[in-house]
């Protein structure tokens, strides 16, 4: 069985998270970073997802981390930000439930 040992990079709040993992004994880290900045009346995420290598880095960025990420960054955000008030709390009669 596999396992994953991460790390916090960088936390800036509100602007900056940037962690680092290894999925498996050998990996090379990989890193993800998300990145808030005002743009035009609103703000603007900016998301990266680097340290793929070689033939089985390319499958698993195209085939399956490709994929989740779409669907996180596409649906689940949105759908999370959508629920949010101003202040960051969810709005009454949300279906969204904390998990902490």
């Amino acid at each position: 069985m596999d396992s994953s040992n991460g790390e916090v990079l960088e936390a800036r709040e509100p602007s900056v998270l940037r962690y680092s993992w290894v999925g498996n004994e050998n990996q090379e880290p990989m890193h993800v970073t998300f990145t808030l900045e005002p743009h035009a009346g609103g703000t603007r995420l900016t998301f990266e997802h680097t340290g793929f290598k070689g033939a089985g880095g390319f499958l698993l960025a195209k085939l399956m981390m490709g994929p989740g990420w779409r669907k996180m960054l596409g649906t689940r955000i949105p759908a999370v930000l959508a629920d949010l008030d101003e202040e960051g709390k969810l709005r009454p009669g949300s279906s969204l439930r904390p998990k902490f």
